[in-house]
């Protein structure tokens, strides 16, 4: 993986272990259906956006070590794909080597 690539998918992942602390805070104080702010996970270290979502969307999103949760157009086409869009929200899953990346780095694998 190129080293700018490298530091992309690293910024996404730090974003992603931020959002696992606020998922597990939502999940002890309040339910699946409400809705929460998570940090976009895209790849701008700079990028300070939320996204809202439910509890049972961003663990739907989440449950897929390579898939992660951003704010509208921050997708970056040369790491990851998109898979999903609303309105607050799109999904997309990184590809090739960022893939990897993110299923190393994964909180969840352990």
């Amino acid at each position: 993986m190129e080293a700018r690539q490298r530091r992309m998918t690293e910024n996404e992942t730090l974003f992603r272990e931020v959002n696992e602390r606020v998922e597990a805070i939502a999940s002890v104080h309040g339910s699946d259906d409400h809705v929460y702010e998570f940090y976009c996970e895209c790849s701008n270290a700079d990028c300070t956006v939320q996204v809202c979502a439910t509890l049972a969307v961003y663990e739907r999103i989440r449950s897929d070590p390579t898939h992660f949760i951003i704010a509208p157009e921050h997708a970056l086409p040369e790491i990851e794909r998109v898979v999903e869009t609303t309105d607050e929200w799109w999904a997309v899953e990184k590809v090739g080597e960022a893939a990897a990346f993110a299923e190393e780095r994964d909180p969840r694998a352990d």
